[in-house]
């Protein structure tokens, strides 16, 4: 087993912050012999280097029936982090604000996790988020993961 980590994107984001997201395959957790797992990051960080924030998750790419998998977050400074693992029919993802604006969520592909494709988008900290939604190159949407928990307990934290 590759447990490597592996650079999937990396861009900057307002005033001299940089992201990268990273994933690696690590032994299964005991759910199933012989599965492996996979773990997936986004981190944030200042020119200085220091790291703001590292949000993601461990666990199968994607869990049975599911065609997402979402991480959002958040550290003390910074913005706000959404990571999402897809299933590779999903071609485009949204993110749907609680004021009905529709954002585009980048996309991006590794060969080495033909499994999934990883999306992530940094806003600012007040936006209030509604829900994400994967997409078919058409439009048709063809899952949706409600945002409404994470935004509330972020905000209660802050």
């Amino acid at each position: 087993m590759d447990t490597e980590r592996h650079v999937i994107a990396e861009g900057s984001y307002g005033d001299g912050l940089s992201w990268l997201i990273w994933a690696q395959r690590q032994p299964s957790g005991g759910a199933q012999l012989g599965a492996d797992e996979l773990m997936s990051m986004i981190r944030v960080c200042p020119a200085d280097g220091r790291v703001l924030h590292e949000c993601g998750g461990g666990g199968p790419a994607l869990y049975p029936g599911d065609l997402m998998n979402v991480s959002t977050g958040g550290g003390d400074e910074g913005p706000y982090c959404l990571l999402v693992r897809v299933h590779p029919s999903i071609r485009r993802v949204a993110l749907a604000t609680a004021a009905g604006e529709s954002l585009d969520v980048p996309v991006y592909g590794s060969a080495d996790f033909p499994e999934v494709r990883f999306a992530a988008l940094l806003v600012s900290r007040g936006l209030r988020l509604d829900f994400v939604a994967g997409l078919r190159d058409s439009g048709e949407e063809l899952s949706r993961f409600d945002l409404t928990f994470h935004q509330q307990f972020w905000h209660r934290r802050r």
